[in-house]
């Protein structure tokens, strides 16, 4: 027979409270916000730390499962009628384990069945921050811890989830539906300001699902459910589903790219003035004049001219923060490497040996979780060869050395800014006339579109892109606006002679009469089939061919004229008699 009581817990102990000794044991005595005088035991010197011991505000029941296993489960009821009766449930479930007529892993389940949909959530969140990520990632990223809670709570809200219980596929399937017909919302700021929250899209209720789903396998896994309710759950079409489009960058915009992040640094102290269109103020104003925009033309003669304004060392740093960021650029569109992969590439991991200089990426700091040796250029490793030796040059002018652990190359947090305003001076539309655009990650796009122009075989893109899927290098990271369709067109074999156009030589060498050579089979006695069936000998139609017959498809041979030797008797079908 089970039992309910009110478990004695340990609290810390309260602010200002006094310790007394009342028959050989410690009390604690505060006055709590209305200035009534409480007691409560301490938790005595065996304690790790000071506090009091106080009864519990929910009842515990004491019970023994259908293992013959004591336990003591919390049910949440603050008064004594009402943990009774959950202890009765709980003690008729173990008498149904006991009888067979209820599994273990289901009497297990079914204590979770009401417990708080937030509990669970909470659990399994932990466990997933420390589960190990993908490859040599050692843990899950928290980004991706936290774009689960928002999905899951996201779900739990919208479908009104409370416990177990209320789980149900359904519900989630038409929250999946309602959510792609909700129309996008205009919110206005404190400030008036107006802002619009676009409508989730496919790609975005697609994440949320899967992790719906990974949540419902953890349920399983922990024995909180039997099944999982969102199991091979139906995801949505994301085809038209691309918040970015993304584009290439021809060779002459490479060019003009790379130029301009050389010189801009630079560049930008010495550019010269011009007066503003359209004012009317005082001619001493500043307003009525501005700085003269960068352009490919420009830009040489303002970089010089920055460079006799501004001091020698503040012009030297400048220099070499323009070599630097070029060098960034050439190495993300030759390489392929997104921009946290370069911004982890350290001294130890270049090797710029004369046969074949590579680059080491450690499995840690790659999105796949993989190790990789990426094949530098022999151009591109001539630039990074130059670059380090002038970094232990300057080290080495003031007493350092250059370490193995230093970073290649420096990755600014604003770069993408910084690329934004090189676009503009090099006179590079951000986005195009299809609404493709620009941006850091555009460059890995630039690089396996131009492994395709190159005519590298798919197969070898995909290693080159690290990547699992033939989708991201045929479709997500190629811009068909570079590929020469004509060109691939041209390559066609010419057309056929029956395809020349009519009244032609050639068409009327084609249209020769054609006469199907039949070879006679036994049981029809070497009878001729034509369009109208089976004939005769005589030239009537057989009394057996009343049902017009089916047309069918025979490969015919030209009727060629045959010269056969003289005095030799034709060959016919025989059955051997």
């Amino acid at each position: 027979m089970g039992s309910v009581f009110k478990a004695k817990v340990t609290r810390p102990l309260p602010a200002g409270a006094t310790i007394v000794t009342r028959g050989g044991e410690q009390w604690a005595e505060w006055r709590d916000a209305s200035g009534k005088l409480k007691r409560a035991r301490t938790a005595g010197p065996k304690a790790s730390r000071p506090g009091i011991i106080v009864e519990a505000a929910t009842f515990t029941a004491k019970f023994r499962d259908g293992a013959g296993v004591v336990r003591k489960v919390a049910t949440g009821c603050r008064t004594r009628d009402a943990a009774k009766q959950v202890l009765a449930d709980l003690e008729a479930r173990s008498e149904k384990v006991r009888a067979g007529m209820l599994s273990p892993r289901e009497a297990e389940a079914a204590e979770h069945l009401s417990t708080p949909i937030e509990e669970h959530i909470g659990e399994y969140l932990k466990v997933l921050a420390n589960s190990r990520g993908k490859g040599a990632h050692p843990n899950v990223s928290k980004t991706h811890v936290d774009n689960v809670r928002r999905g899951l709570g996201d779900i739990a809200k919208a479908c009104g989830f409370k416990t177990l219980r209320d789980l149900d596929r359904q519900k989630v399937l038409d929250w999946a539906s309602e959510s792609l017909r909700r129309p996008d919302q205009t919110i206005t700021r404190k400030d008036g300001t107006v802002r619009i929250r676009r409508a989730p899209g496919p790609r975005t209720i697609n994440a949320k699902l899967i992790a719906l789903t990974a949540f419902g396998n953890w349920l399983v896994d922990s024995g909180r459910l039997i099944e999982n309710p969102f199991d091979r759950l139906k995801k949505l079409d994301e085809s038209d589903d691309v918040r970015r489009r993304r584009r290439a960058m021809t060779a002459g915009e490479l060019g003009r790219l790379l130029l301009i992040a050389r010189l801009r640094p630079l560049a930008e102290h010495g550019r010269s003035t011009v007066r503003s269109p359209g004012r009317s103020r005082a001619s001493k104003s500043r307003a009525t004049w501005q700085k003269s925009p960068l352009t490919v033309d420009t830009i040489a003669e303002a970089s010089a001219r920055g460079r006799s304004v501004v001091q020698p060392e503040r012009a030297e740093h400048l220099e070499l923060q323009g070599w630097e960021r070029a060098l960034t650029y050439e190495l993300l569109l030759t390489t392929g490497m997104r921009k946290g992969e370069l911004a982890s590439l350290t001294v130890a991991d270049v090797d710029l040996s004369d046969d074949a200089p590579v680059v080491t990426l450690r499995g840690v700091h790659a999105k796949n979780g993989k190790r990789s040796t990426i094949p530098l250029r022999p151009d591109v490793a001539s630039h990074v060869r130059d670059w380090l030796a002038d970094r232990r040059r300057r080290l080495a002018a003031q007493g350092t050395v250059l370490a193995a652990d230093d970073r290649l190359v420096q990755i600014p947090a604003g770069l993408i800014r910084i690329l934004d305003r090189d676009l503009a001076a090099a006179g590079i539309p951000k986005v195009d006339e299809r609404g493709c655009r620009l941006d850091v990650h555009a460059m890995r796009t630039t690089f396996n579109t131009q492994l395709a122009v190159a005519g590298v075989d798919p197969r070898t893109a995909m290693a080159a892109m690290r990547v699992s899927s033939l989708d991201l290098v045929l479709k997500t990271y190629a811009d068909e606006k570079h590929l020469d369709v004509t060109k691939a067109v041209n390559l066609l074999p010419a057309t056929p002679p029956m395809l020349e156009a009519v009244g032609s030589t050639a068409a009327a060498e084609v249209a020769k009469p054609v006469v199907p050579i039949v070879v006679p089979t036994s049981g029809n006695g070497g009878a001729l089939e034509g369009p109208a069936g089976p004939r005769s000998p005589a030239g009537k139609k057989s009394a057996r061919a009343k049902k017009p017959t089916i047309a069918r498809v025979f490969h015919v041979i030209p009727a060629q004229e045959e010269k056969r030797a003289k005095g030799l008797e034709p060959s016919t079908s025989s059955l051997g008699s």
